[in-house]
């Protein structure tokens, strides 16, 4: 798959304590916990909108310029409407 430069997330693995809150927030699940850590499974999942950032009670994510895969726009046919409403209330809720 083609690369380019684009924002992606990135994760700090000494400030992630694996709550798993990024991993519920992530539309297109990106995130997964390996080893009580969270870890971008996908570059070519993840949006770049931060939606995980929100919700990361100790900062460990952020948004990065980098060279990554493109973004694959067919998991947006994997997102229901009602996950994507129950994702966006739980980043709002947290985010306050």
């Amino acid at each position: 798959m083609a690369r380019s430069i684009r924002l992606i997330i990135s994760v700090d693995q000494n400030r992630c304590t694996g709550c798993g809150n990024c991993i519920k927030a992530c539309l297109t699940g990106a995130l997964q916990l390996i080893d009580g850590k969270a870890r971008l499974i996908d570059e070519r999942r993840c949006d770049g909108f931060g939606s995980c950032i929100a919700v990361c009670p100790n900062n460990a994510i952020s948004l990065e310029l980098r060279e990554a895969e493109e973004f694959d726009w067919t998991v947006i046919n994997e997102i229901s409407f009602e996950s994507l409403m129950k994702k966006l209330a739980m980043t709002s809720a947290c985010s306050r």
